[in-house]
């Protein structure tokens, strides 16, 4: 953002413009052209001459791109027009000043945002690096269960089941963890009666380590996707329910 003020810029004098001015008895007026209108900020600080002026019965305003100089009948016109040219310049030294200012508010500014940006980013990289939460799960049900649904009526137990996250209990039968190969999964089955396919959970590899303290015949509840049946029935992105 720049929020700098440009200095004015004296032109010359209107030598062409003449006014009889009420303000003062025997008064009258001529104008300084600029370059450009002075800002508010440039006209504020010259308003803060006028009381000076005044008692003096000389008045010096803006009017769009020009000085309007008012004075009295008998001045040394060209001591006033001089007067002005340096009142122009000690404004523009003030404004200069402003704008020091507001460049050491900008880069501090500048700097706060900067803070903030390396920050945020920081975060980002941290919440990158969180665990997912997993969603609820929307239906349990144990192995026997599971697989008896998909042995009675495949399509059925696939519009139950399909694509719906399931929280499912059994007995470990097989765990199968080699990380070269990035295979991490379990079957799971019953101990109660011998069942005709076993559930397929496969795993992460960050939870590879939580598989390898499973032990065969624990029973477990596992957490994840139902897949539909490969040989087994499957299900994905799982993870072991404390």
């Amino acid at each position: 953002m720049d929020r700098k003020l440009r200095p004015v810029e004296i032109i010359g004098t209107d030598t062409d413009t003449l006014e009889k001015d009420s303000t003062f008895p025997d008064a009258y007026a001529f104008y300084i052209q600029l370059a450009e209108e002075p800002d508010l900020l440039w006209q504020k600080y010259l308003s803060e001459w006028r009381g000076a002026l005044n008692t003096m019965q000389r008045e010096i305003t803006v009017v769009g791109d020009k000085l309007r100089l008012v004075f009295v009948y008998g001045d040394d016109i060209q001591n006033f027009s001089n007067y002005a040219a340096h009142l122009v310049e000690l404004i523009n030294k003030r404004l200069d000043d402003y704008n020091r200012q507001m460049n050491v508010l900008e880069e501090r500014e500048l700097a706060k945002q900067e803070k903030e940006r390396e920050k945020e980013e920081e975060i980002r990289k941290r919440l990158s690096k969180l665990d997912p939460i997993p969603a609820a799960a929307t239906v349990e049900v144990t192995v026997e269960e599971l697989i008896t649904a998909y042995e009675d009526d495949e399509e059925t137990a696939n519009e139950r089941f399909g694509s719906k996250i399931i929280k499912i209990t059994g007995v470990v039968d097989r765990i199968e963890v080699k990380d070269s190969l990035d295979i991490f999964y379990i079957t799971l089955t019953s101990n109660e009666k011998d069942m005709p396919q076993v559930v397929r959970c496969m795993f992460d590899k960050k939870h590879g380590k939580a598989l390898t303290r499973l032990r065969a015949g624990q029973t477990v509840t596992v957490q994840g996707k139902y897949t539909g049946s490969v040989v087994d029935i499957r299900m994905g992105s799982c993870f072991i329910v404390d």
